[in-house]
């Protein structure tokens, strides 16, 4: 999704930016055994060219209209998916060309395990491909379903509908309890934190290679790439906050090693340095 979204997202700042001023919040916003939020975000004001990035966690995006079209450009291609998409795993350097007319969008983050019994897929599809038309995933089901979504007349009714259709399903596996608790003390620790050090944390039950297995199995990624991915979406918030001001004493707060740690990592997911960026 959008960087600045997820990044409102995480730091529980405003988990409604300049949402439609017609709903109520209660209509807006639901988490249940499966979701772990679903948001509405306005795409007013915002800047044409976003930045995406994943922390780990499938996302399920959902554009006003069925015929709406997303276009993503990175550094070896342009893009094309459906109004609904699904983005997860490790996104670097591509953005999202957002329309000028787009009023908002749907966005469903799920809870891994969750997430990949209800569609029936690996962890390890995102691996080359962290983003998709959610058409590439989902079931016959889901036609008739996505068909009724944009069938709905207002925001509200979308969210009713989606938080009903998530309710229906029963999932007997979910996180190892170790693995849960690993999750909660990275995103605790806003990423500053080493893989040895959450060794640690968790206890005599918990060993490196059942860690790295586990992360692997139920998320996809390694718990030291997780590690790094929270780490950076905190970091890049603070950035934001204060408009790029005082760059490096943030770095050292943050779990970094120093600033160049972060400008190549920076580079890496955005494209461009820190101070090329535009924060607005």
């Amino acid at each position: 999704m959008p960087i600045n979204f997820l990044g409102n997202i995480k730091l529980s700042e405003s988990l409604n930016p300049e949402l439609l001023d017609t709903l109520s919040m209660s209509d807006l916003f639901f988490k249940s055994e499966h979701i772990l939020g679903a948001y509405v975000f306005s795409c007013i004001d915002i800047q044409p060219s976003q930045p995406l990035f994943n922390d780990g966690n499938p996302c399920l995006i959902f554009l006003p209209k069925k015929t709406d079209v997303v276009h993503l450009k990175n550094a070896e291609e342009l893009i094309k998916l459906n109004a609904a998409w699904v983005c997860c795993g490790i996104i670097q350097n591509t953005h999202w060309q957002l329309p000028a007319d787009l009023s908002h969008m749907i966005v469903i983050r799920f809870k891994p395990a969750s997430f990949y019994k209800i569609f029936d897929i690996e962890p390890h599809f995102f691996l080359k491909k962290p983003f998709c038309s959610f058409s590439d995933i989902m079931n016959k089901n889901w036609t008739e379903i996505l068909n009724q979504l944009y069938q709905k007349e207002t925001v509200a009714e979308q969210m009713q509908l989606l938080k009903f259709i998530f309710s229906t399903y029963k999932i007997a596996e979910n996180h190892p309890y170790l693995l849960q608790s690993a999750l909660e003390k990275i995103d605790n620790k806003k990423g500053n934190i080493t893989v040895s050090d959450l060794i640690l944390e968790l206890g005599d039950k918990v060993n490196r290679k059942w860690l790295q297995r586990s992360f692997i199995k139920y998320l996809g990624i390694s718990p030291k790439k997780y590690i790094s991915l929270q780490r950076f979406i905190f970091m890049y918030s603070k950035c934001q906050n204060n408009k790029s001001q005082d760059v490096l004493s943030h770095t050292f707060t943050s779990g970094y090693y120093d600033y160049n740690h972060f400008l190549k990592e920076f580079k890496q997911i955005i494209g461009v340095s820190p101070t090329k960026y535009n924060w607005k």
